[in-house]
């Protein structure tokens, strides 16, 4: 367990390492993210430290609301102090703070004292504050891993922390460059504090639910807490944790110093104390569900966010809220040991060495020296804080050590605020302040409460009461001695840059009534911007508003704006619009103005020579600048790597000669005589002439050498290494030496290669010709087949439509059980036989194209029904089950179709299943159904599922007989259906066929009257007429059994003649009649109504499978019946047609009677 929980510690920290490394890393991804608002905001949440994520709640559960001021401040000052914030960030930004005893000292007269002496008071402050954040990590790893010591895993926090603060801290000496990575981490960490606090106050109000009943809030809500409100206390802390958010060294860093954009602080105003209300709303939740749930136990109420964490019993939320505690503590300390070891080191260590380093006259550059002093303040810092966790926190809540820190901290609040707002404001007044502030602090707090004589609620009231009295006391102080203090110049300086911070103006200088001429401007313009550049830009404006200059007039005011645009490219656009407006009205600048001017001069220079440096700096040419008496004043970094010269050599000011010198004794020059080419060298520079040169050093580098002179003498050089260029022309050289012998061989070798495709081409015509007459034969051949299958088929059916008819009237006699039995295996025979003959002629009508689906609405329970019996009923010969679940929905799809693709599919579950069931489901899902057929049959294996829907497939492991042509069918059905049929199949185990269709809206259904059914056959008068005998027999032999009276005839001639003198009352026609195409069967029904003037009804009874056929009988109103017929549709054919007849017979005499 210890060992899972210090992984976990080790991982998380790692995360926050690797997440911070990223976010240093300059691409684009990174930057935008570590650049955005809401970071810098979330960084913000880093006053909510340890002390809030398990001290408030201990302070919620015991005190109530005493906890909700320390959230209540840090809200107020940024929801109602904005304005304050943000001249704070503006002045800090302008005079390039670095920490708030920075600032403080600065304010007042820059003042190394004030400096040291508010670096003490925020040393004393923190150290506490970081031992708290030690202390809040032990107790967690405590709780959880239910061991006595922690000061083991103490250690390498600290340890860890140190290493993180050493690595992100101190990589530059200039604390003020945005460190993003680290604002990345910590914004993270707050994230992660705020996630676990919610998830907790969540599980603990389920947790009460379940076990308590009233009122949640009664104990927040009951008139002695809603009084706490009113207290001196509460108003006290308020007023405290309002003063701490910008007197705290790491939140001052933070909020100020960190400050990427002054637009970041909008955001900041509404998201930093949204957070802290979030917060503030889940503490007194998580109190009140862990005082109901601990109570009576021995869990401490500082420990209720982790001790509900473990009773939920939940591995993540407890690794959440260990995670988030782990942040809380962590991030607090990095950033407060960052801010506090900046300070001791600029204001205590680095101004003794700096003396030092003066009094020995050493010059050299220090900054790593900077880097390892931070690095060894760090360490001590933490040392320190360590060290007070062991002696003196054992015995203290989280609450009051963090309202300790906070009481001492606050004494920092009068400095700050005058010094922004109150220009006499005296660095005496500081002195006092802080010396009363901290001596009744000490008296007044830090004895009494080391004494551990008072109770927790009397300490609470004293550290209020003495925070107070100690501020107003310090405040007091503060204003007295800085009123009667004498001020110095650089007091009064200071104090108009802070107070009065210059913004940047945009309007424009207005003409007065003066003496000023264009001269006095021109002139003006060539003090700041020399002459040349002030005559170039003179002579642009001229052009550009297409007008002369006349020196002795008066400047309108394009030109004054011209003016006040050039000077603010130099100056800064709020002094150029002071100096000239000065210049205009002919007075003298104030005090203000002047501070403000050079202020404004200063920072545009430093900018013009920032953006300078760092182009140079950032140049592929190196550049050395030489003045006019050959000496070195400038270069580049390009400069220094290309000639490595020894430290000591290459420094502002060494004179040109011994650098060339040095080049020379390094055999750069080569072997020729030193002294002249030194010469020649220099004499080109005093000649001041521009010259280019090329040469090769003794590395093999080639460098280009292009000098141009300045224009008050000296020379500036740029060096170009060009060696690149060089070898690539050298390569190109080379390589045309024997281009024309390559570029011929390689002609040749294209004519060859030519030849040879040329051959190639034309045996693959060849070829080609020869498989287009295959495939011609091919497809020939397969037209024939299927004609050939077609008429086949046809000449078969007539036959075996006979045969049909024949049995099924047999099958009506009344035979002996043998008899029945021979002739159930005749009509099994006969019904194979149809069922063949069927699919070969399907096969040759889709093949074909005769075949075209007829989309409609189908109702797919009442089209599958009959057919989900029929197969039950093989099934269960076969000792199968067979379940079906169809949901009732329509399709669209062409129903005869659908019927014979799950004929087939049912079919062959049925057959190639020996044991188990078949499982046929239909259902619906949105706008698509699915129909799915599953058995527990032999399978097939995975090398043969792309050739099972070919024609004449058959699974050798079945043993099952046929030709295998019912998948043949369904493959070619469902392309007409626009579907596909999906199948998954294991040797052995069974196979799964699917296909979809699109969901149809059902049909319009008309009402039909329950009348009651004859169905009696006796007396009814039929003419049938066929070509073939052995049809006409064996139909007359079945109808003469169901009672019919049967006409036959078999041409067109005595079927003519029967009807004019029977008159047959049901016509049951063949289509194919006689050769001659005019005289078939539709052509002799549309004869026979017509002579005896009656619409008889009529049947179509034909093995030609024809789809025009069909559309005919239904323009005709003729029934169509299928050879091979089956003997129950022709007789619910029959029953249809005689309740017509004897219907219209009812209508006919009704009529007759009413006349």
């Amino acid at each position: 367990m210890v060992f899972g929980w210090v992984t976990l510690a080790v991982l998380y920290l790692f995360l926050l390492f690797s997440l911070a490394s990223w976010g240093e890393k300059n691409s684009p991804t990174a930057r935008a993210l570590t650049s955005h608002p809401a970071v810098y905001s979330l960084a913000l949440a880093i006053y909510c430290t340890a002390w809030t994520f398990f001290g408030m709640v201990g302070q919620a559960s015991r005190d109530t609301w005493i906890y909700l001021p320390i959230m209540l401040g840090p809200i107020l000052v940024y929801v109602i102090g904005y304005k304050f914030i943000y001249k704070l960030t503006l002045v800090s930004k302008k005079q390039h703070i670095t920490t708030i005893s920075d600032f403080i000292a600065s304010r007042y007269g820059k003042r190394q004292t004030v400096a040291l002496l508010v670096t003490i008071i925020a040393l004393l402050a923190t150290i506490p504050y970081i031992a708290l954040q030690l202390k809040a990590v032990g107790l967690t790893f405590q709780l959880l891993t239910q061991q006595p010591k922690n000061d083991i895993i103490i250690i390498a926090a600290t340890a860890f922390i140190a290493v993180f603060a050493i690595y992100f801290g101190t990589r530059q000496t200039d604390v003020t460059e945005y460190r993003r990575g680290l604002m990345l981490a910590i914004a993270f960490e707050s994230s992660v504090k705020l996630l676990a606090l919610v998830l907790v106050a969540f599980v603990g109000y389920s947790a009460w639910k379940n076990t308590q009943s009233g009122p949640f809030f009664e104990s927040f809500l009951n008139e002695a807490a809603m009084s706490q409100f009113s207290s001196f206390t509460f108003i006290a802390q308020t007023i405290m944790a309002a003063a701490a958010i910008v007197c705290l060294p790491r939140q001052f860093h933070v909020a100020i110093i960190d400050n990427l954009s002054l637009s970041h602080l909008r955001t900041a105003r509404w998201l930093f104390p949204l957070y802290l209300i979030i917060i503030s709303a889940v503490i007194p939740v998580i109190a009140i569900a862990g005082k109901a749930i601990f109570a009576g136990t021995s869990v401490e109420p500082d420990s209720y966010v982790l001790s509900l964490a473990m009773f939920s019993e939940s591995a993540l939320l407890q690794v959440i809220v260990f995670v988030g505690g782990l942040s809380a503590a962590t991030a607090m300390i990095i950033v407060a040991t960052l801010t506090l070891s900046t300070m001791l080191t600029n204001d205590v260590i680095l101004p003794r060495i700096l003396a030092f380093t003066e009094d020995s006259g050493r010059k050299r550059d220090i900054s790593r020296r900077i880097k390892l002093i931070r690095r060894i303040v760090i360490a001590s810092i933490l040392l320190m804080a360590f060290l007070y966790h062991q002696q003196m926190t054992s015995s203290r809540s989280l609450h009051s050590i963090g309202l300790i820190a906070f009481s001492l901290v606050i004494q920092l609040l009068p400095a700050i605020v005058g010094g922004l707002y109150w220009k006499r404001a005296h660095a005496h007044g500081v002195y006092a302040g802080l010396m009363v502030g901290l001596i009744i602090w000490v008296l007044w707090l830090v004895l009494p409460i080391v004494s551990e004589q008072v109770s927790r609620l009397e300490q609470n009231e004293l550290i209020s009461q003495g925070a107070m009295i100690s501020l107003a006391a310090n405040s007091l102080m503060y204003i007295l001695f800085s009123w009667f203090a004498p001020q110095r110049l650089i007091d009064r300086i200071q104090a108009e840059a802070f107070v009065s911070p210059t913004m940047s103006a945009n309007n424009t200088v207005k003409s007065q009534a003066t003496n000023v001429k264009v001269a006095d401007l021109t002139t003006l313009l060539s003090t700041f911007m020399g002459a040349g550049r002030c005559i170039q830009l003179v002579e642009q404006y001229q052009q550009l508003n297409h007008c002369e200059l006349n020196e002795q007039d008066t400047p309108n005011e394009n030109f004054l704006s011209f003016c006040e645009r050039a000077l603010g490219g130099v100056i800064g656009a709020s002094s150029a619009k002071v100096l000239l407006d000065s210049a205009l009205r002919g007075k003298k600048m104030d005090f203000t103005e002047i501070i403000n001017f050079f202020d404004d001069t200063t920072q545009a220079m430093q900018f013009n020579m920032t953006a300078l440096l760092t182009s140079l700096e950032n140049m592929d040419q190196g550049i050395s600048v030489v003045d006019k008496h050959l000496n070195l004043v400038a270069w580049n970094k390009r400069y220094s790597n290309l000639y490595p010269y020894p430290d000591d050599l290459l420094t502002v000011g060494v004179p040109i000669e011994r650098l060339i010198r040095y080049n020379a004794s390094q055999g750069e020059f080569g072997t020729f005589d030193v002294e002249s080419e030194v010469e020649k060298r220099l004499e080109h520079l005093r000649s001041g002439m521009p010259h280019r040169f090329t040469r090769q050093r003794k590395d093999g580098r080639v460098i280009e050498m292009v000098g141009n002179p300045l224009p008050g003498g000296g020379f500036v050089t740029s060096f170009n290494d060009i060696t690149g260029h060089v070898e690539i022309q050298q390569a190109l050289e080379e390589s045309n030496i024997d281009l024309e012998a390559r570029i011929k061989k390689r002609t040749e070798e294209v004519h060859s290669i030519n030849a040879e495709l040329r051959l190639e081409i034309e045996k693959r015509s060849g070829a080609e010709k020869e498989l287009i007459r295959a495939r011609k034969a091919a497809e020939d051949a397969n037209a024939s087949k299927t004609r050939f299958l077609a008429l086949a088929s046809h000449d078969v059916l007539q036959p075996l439509n006979a045969a049909k008819l024949y049995v099924s009237a047999l099958e009506e006699q009344d035979l002996s059980e043998q008899t029945h039995a021979i002739i159930k295996k005749l009509s099994h025979s006969v019904s194979s036989s149809e069922a063949l003959i069927g699919t070969l002629l399907d096969i040759a009508r889709l093949d074909q194209g005769e075949m075209k689906p007829d989309i409609e609405s189908v109702d797919v329970s009442a089209l599958l029904t009959p057919l989900v019996d029929e197969m039950a009923m093989r099934a269960k010969d076969k000792g199968l089950e067979l379940k079906a679940i169809i949901r009732p929905c329509w399709v669209r799809a062409d129903k005869t179709y659908l019927y014979r693709i799950l004929q087939n599919l049912l079919s062959n579950a049925v057959k190639y299943t020996e044991k188990g069931r078949v499982l046929f489901v239909v259902k619906s899902v949105n706008d698509t159904v699915y129909f799915k057929i599953l058995d527990t049959g032999i399978g097939i294996s995975s090398d043969k599922l792309d050739t099972i829907f070919g024609d004449f497939f058959r699974a050798n492991e079945s043993k099952e007989h046929g030709l295998g042509l019912g998948l043949g069918v369904v493959r070619r059905l469902s392309l007409q259906l626009d579907t596909k049929i999906q199948v998954r199949s294991h040797l052995g185990k069974g196979s799964s066929f699917m296909f979809s269709l699109n969901k149809a809206a059902p049909k319009a259904t008309s009402a039909i009257s329950n009348k009651p059914k004859n169905t009696t056959f006796s007396g009814m008068q039929v003419l049938c007429v066929d070509d073939q005998r052995e049809n006409l027999d064996a139909l007359s032999t079945l109808l003469e059994k169901w009672g019919v009276k049967v006409y036959l005839a078999n041409n067109w001639d005595d079927a003519l003649s029967l009807a004019e003198s029977v008159k047959p009352q049901i016509l049951l026609m063949d289509y194919q009649l006689s050769h001659e195409d005019d005289k078939n069967g539709l052509a002799l029904i549309d004869t026979i109504r017509t002579k005896l003037n009656v619409v008889v009804p009529a049947a179509l009874i034909t093995a030609t499978p024809d789809e025009s056929l069909v559309v005919q009988c239904k323009e005709q109103g003729v029934n169509f019946l299928a050879k091979p017929l089956k003997p129950a549709k022709l007789r619910a054919l029959l029953q249809s047609m005689t309740r017509y007849i004897r219907e219209a017979k009812n209508v006919d005499a009704n009529e007759g009677s009413s006349d």
